[in-house]
């Protein structure tokens, strides 16, 4: 297993991100041979009309689009090329609009977001994890996560890797996912989306 690091250069971003990032850095091993996606940001930065979070291109340039433990699947940019195709970053579907606006965990939260400014990053089989890309500032964008055991949207005032380091160090006072039996690990595996086994179910594969 490998454990990719990020460079002095990669931990200057805004908000504290380097920090969380390589910290995450230390807690995530690869265990397949592809490590890392060579993205063109510009090409996506059109593609969205605007920056995603430092962090998450730090994690897409180091790590790549795909699952930690098969517990959290990492989506990856669009760049409005055809080599991207799969589940990407993007906003909710009509039918989570429309189905989940007035759902909020916390009542004081309620009326201070909207779910369309929801820009999806990750999804569990039961969760969807997202920013709140509503401020110019793409590196202040908080994450929201829609979790299934609640049925409603929680917003976390911190950045993605610094979300998934809190998760990995069980460092939340409630536990943010529906599921629960990752709690407590410490590290994990990655596996990027290009190494996933078709045959994984049946016992074969890198998760075995």
């Amino acid at each position: 297993m490998g454990e990719p690091t990020f460079t002095n250069e990669m931990a200057t971003g805004g908000s504290g991100g380097g920090d969380a990032v390589v910290e995450l850095s230390h807690r995530l091993s690869c265990i397949g041979p592809t490590r890392g996606d060579i993205v063109d940001w510009k090409a996506v930065e059109a593609a969205y009309g605007r920056q995603l979070p430092w962090d998450y291109r730090q994690f897409i340039d180091t790590f790549g689009r795909g699952s930690i433990e098969r517990w959290v699947d990492i989506l990856g940019p669009a760049d409005g090329s055809a080599e991207w195709e799969g589940m990407r970053v993007d906003t909710l579907r009509p039918e989570m609009l429309r189905g989940t606006a007035d759902d909020w965990n916390l009542p004081a939260q309620r009326g201070l977001y909207r779910v369309e400014d929801m820009l999806v990053w990750g999804i569990t089989e039961a969760d969807v994890l997202a920013w709140v890309a509503a401020g110019p500032d793409p590196d202040r964008w908080p994450v929201a996560v829609w979790a299934r055991r609640h049925s409603a949207w929680t917003v976390y005032p911190v950045g993605m890797a610094e979300f998934l380091g809190r998760l990995l160090r069980d460092e939340f006072e409630e536990w943010p996912l529906s599921d629960v039996s990752f709690r407590g690990a410490g590290t994990a595996r990655f596996l990027h989306e290009a190494d996933e086994d078709p045959d994984a179910d049946l016992g074969s594969g890198p998760w075995s």
